[in-house]
């Protein structure tokens, strides 16, 4: 019987991630440049496979596996702290949480929910979904944002200084891309259409943004368990013939 064990550290992991995103960035913003200036309908399909803002590519299963590890990053925590009630529950908020978000990003739930929305407030005329709203699943999920953030306050501020400046750090460079860059960019595509360089040059920062947040998420949390627990280690016990 041989032992395979594997520790993860909080920089080295990090800086994988890291080096994934800015690979993809370069490999998004390379081909959306070729394709603008020659307007060749094959790098158009090559363009397809890294396109930040398309789903079912490369670049949006990367994002739901970073989110997923997240996810199980945060259950490993909760599993740490089962003895402290409160702040257990917590952690597994946020599993299911970032759960959600990795199935949003590899299904696209977001923007079904958005159509539902953009329907019912269409029927209802409480707003137009125009502007900065015209993409409409930003109303719902800010408001779920909004609420999250008045629950999670007590909790954030009961975490080591480091830990929780570097998760609202996080949450910001994310929810900056993902709210506020999206909000810019639906304004833009409403104007111009989703084939203008603005809107190009304004999804690719939301989604660097995101991706950005999400790799300085994945550090928090395993410098967080390595500061508490220690190393967060695997091991696979493999039984020779």
């Amino acid at each position: 019987m041989s032992l395979f064990q594997m520790k993860i550290h909080p920089r080295e992991t990090a800086l994988s991630f890291l080096a994934f995103v800015i690979l993809l960035t370069l490999l998004h913003s390379i081909t959306q440049v070729a394709f603008l200036y020659t307007e060749n309908k094959d790098l158009m399909g090559i363009a397809g496979y890294v396109d930040l803002d398309l789903e079912k590519n490369i670049p949006s299963f990367y994002s739901g596996f970073a989110l997923l590890f997240s996810s199980f990053l945060f259950f490993c925590i909760s599993l740490l702290e089962n003895n402290r009630e409160k702040k257990h529950r917590y952690w597994l908020g946020l599993a299911a949480i970032f759960f959600f978000l990795s199935l949003d990003e590899v299904f696209v739930l977001h923007e079904r929910l958005g159509n539902y929305t953009g329907e019912y407030i269409k029927s209802t005329g409480i707003l137009e979904a125009s502007g900065l709203l015209y993409f409409p699943w930003i109303i719902p999920y800010s408001i779920l944002m909004l609420i999250l953030g008045l629950l999670y306050f007590r909790f954030l501020l009961c975490l080591p200084r480091k830990t929780g400046v570097l998760l609202v750090l996080s949450a910001i460079i994310f929810l900056t891309g993902a709210a506020g860059f999206d909000m810019l960019g639906g304004r833009e595509a409403e104007l111009h259409g989703y084939y203008s360089i603005t809107y190009t040059v304004l999804y690719t920062i939301e989604e660097f943004l995101e991706m950005i947040g999400v790799v300085l998420l994945i550090y928090t949390l395993l410098d967080y368990i390595e500061q508490q627990y220690g190393h967060l280690n695997f091991s696979l016990e493999i039984q020779k013939p």
